[in-house]
């Protein structure tokens, strides 16, 4: 990736690149157009692949993958649901994966073929495939097809007809920002596109496609060989969040990486390393990066990982490298002393992607605002949807995490659970509430010394960080639990406000901000959100019993025993027995106290 001007780089960042169909089998730009059609053909890939493709409609897609029986990754894709024309009843699905790839993933899907009515077949002749990436990306393709508010609202994954010739468009990032792949029959399918990217300032031809391979790194996107040379665990790639679905259920290679992540830790996983040398130059940087497969020698001669692709970033303005690195030594924000070719260099280490873009950050907090509100109206799969999708989009959105995670231990799915707070402490790992949860799922799952394990990981954590000092007295640990409790109230203070901006009557988004207000010492605060909580979630039994709390802490204790009551009856119809019990308690001291 030298023969480049590297300087090009940003302009592809900024205004975009388009990619014609490739000669060469070789590289990202080279992609393959595979069909999987028949009666059998959505069942078969759902159990073949890891994402959830008996839930694509017609025009929807997905990223997936092919793994082995013991969970390591054979093929990655995107597969998509064609849209039927009239006639048409057999569901049929595209695949697109590299060139090189290709051989490779009809062979493993074949090989699982046995009775199932479908096809496999190779279309790339009729489907050559362009790219077309950036920005500017969506105003040319709609200034040759004249679609563009079908392509304008077009969602990642999707695929539309472009014309009755059998021209595909699909929404696809390859870079980070807005994407689009394209097809058409031949190469001369492609001059209009072309004409109209050059017009608009696009990098074209060869310097595209160099440019795509930086750009492809910057944004975590990995690429079958260079970033594979090693054999490698799905899981140790960091793209199940894109690639896997929680609500499928099984399929090849499920219960290994299942086991994998609950009872063990990952050997090696993937994160990017940002160079600080820059003695002689860009381009003497890269060629003094070992090569893809080679390891990570740190400055005391120990291996502590493999190298994958190189790049420049124009986000770091430095030279990147991908890296598949021991867990010692792959905490985000780290700073490694390693063996380059031509002596020591000092990288830092960060979690993929280095480059999103910039709706991304609204888009991720609109649908995990999405999820806590559906999750509010017991409507769980969509809530796991929600925070699927945000996850995909950002995948170090810590309170992503946190909440999918508690939300598949409430189903019951402890080892999902589990799988999903050990991701967050491959980012969080001085965090002592993900051992806390991990030692809750293991409790749940029987394994008591585990659990036992984390718990106390989790205090020494807490120690380190300075919420337990060590010899502290009980009443210094006392105040230490309360200011966490404190942060964690304020925190989840503003966690409901934006919800309740956005829906004010929203049932769980007020009895948080009133259990929030609550544990800040704001009763009357409190006592208003909660009022409005039983209002809008008349059945909730635990509204009442926190609502009666903050009225007696302003003493107005005779509003409390009318909200207890209220409360007591909710609770015996529905069978709430702890806050049944309590608020029954706590009746029988305000007559006790009141003369009652």
């Amino acid at each position: 990736m030298t023969d480049m001007d590297l300087t090009l780089i940003p302009t592809g960042r900024s205004d975009g690149l388009f990619v014609g169909p490739s000669d060469s089998d070789e590289g990202l730009a080279a992609l393959a157009w595979l069909e999987v059609e028949g009666p059998d053909a959505a069942s078969f890939l759902h159990s073949q692949t890891t994402n959830d493709v008996l839930g694509l409609d017609p025009g929807q897609g997905c990223a997936s993958a092919r793994v082995t029986r013991t969970g390591h990754l054979v093929s990655l894709f995107s597969c998509h649901r064609i849209p039927q024309g009239d006639g048409e009843r057999a569901p049929r699905f595209c695949l697109i994966v590299q060139r090189q790839q290709k051989k490779t993933l009809i062979d493993a899907l074949e090989e699982m073929h046995f009775t199932d009515e479908l096809t496999i077949t190779d279309r790339s002749s009729d489907h050559l495939v362009g790219i077309l990436q950036g920005p500017k990306a969506a105003m040319v393709l709609a200034e040759v097809y004249s679609q563009e508010q079908a392509i304008s609202e077009m969602v990642e994954h999707q695929i539309q007809s472009l014309d009755a010739e059998g021209e595909w468009l699909i929404r696809r990032s390859f870079t980070g920002d807005p994407g689009f792949l394209f097809t058409a029959k031949d190469a001369a399918g492609f001059t209009a596109v072309a004409q109209a990217a050059k017009k608009h300032g696009l990098l074209c031809g060869g310097d595209a496609v160099h440019c795509l391979e930086h750009l492809r790194v910057e944004a975590g996107l990995i690429r079958m060989g260079p970033d594979t040379v090693q054999k490698r665990l799905l899981p140790e790639t960091g793209l199940e969040q894109q690639t896997v679905s929680y609500s499928k259920g099984c399929y090849l290679g499920q219960e290994v990486i299942a086991r994998v992540r609950t009872y063990g830790s990952l050997p090696k996983a993937l994160r990017i390393l940002s160079f600080d040398t820059m003695r002689k130059g860009i381009a003497f940087t890269l060629d003094q990066i070992p090569a893809e497969g080679e390891p990570v020698v740190l400055a005391d001669g120990s291996e502590s990982g493999h190298f994958g692709s190189r790049a420049y970033s124009p986000i770091e303005n430095k030279i990147i490298a991908y890296a598949y690195l021991k867990r010692a030594v792959r905490t985000p924000g780290e700073t490694l002393m390693l063996w380059g070719k031509r002596g020591p260099m000092k990288a830092r280490v960060l979690l993929p992607p280095v480059y999103k873009a910039a709706d991304q950050s609204s888009r991720v907090q609109y649908l995990y605002d999405r999820a806590i509100r559906v999750f509010a109206n017991g409507e769980e799969e969509e809530a796991l949807g929600f925070l699927e999708e945000a996850l995909r989009i950002d995948p170090g959105f810590a309170d992503g995490y946190e909440v999918l995670g508690v939300i598949l231990g409430r189903k019951g799915w402890y080892h999902e659970a589990i799988d999903i707070f050990k991701r967050l402490e491959e980012f969080a790992p001085h965090e002592p509430m993900v051992n806390t949860n991990l030692s809750l799922y293991y409790m749940k799952l029987g394994d008591k010394q585990i659990a036992e394990d984390h718990s106390a990981i989790a205090a020494q954590k807490s120690m380190r960080l300075g919420r337990i000092k060590e010899g502290a007295t009980a009443s210094d640990v006392a105040r230490e639990q309360e200011l966490s409790r404190r942060k964690d109230a304020e925190r989840k203070r503003g966690m409901f406000q934006q919800v309740l901006d956005f829906d004010p009557v929203d049932p769980i988004a007020l009895f948080g901000m009133g259990s929030a207000l609550s544990t800040l010492g704001e009763m009357a605060l409190a006592a208003g959100f909660l009022e409005r909580a039983s209002q809008v979630d008349k059945n909730n039994s635990a509204v009442y019993l926190a609502w009666g709390k903050c009225l007696e802490s302003l003493q107005r204790n005779e509003e409390a025993m009318n909200v207890y009551n209220k409360g007591v009856t909710i609770a015996s119809t529905r069978g709430d027995l702890m806050p049944l019990k309590e608020m029954e308690h706590r009746v029988l001291l305000l007559r006790s106290t009141s003369g009652h």
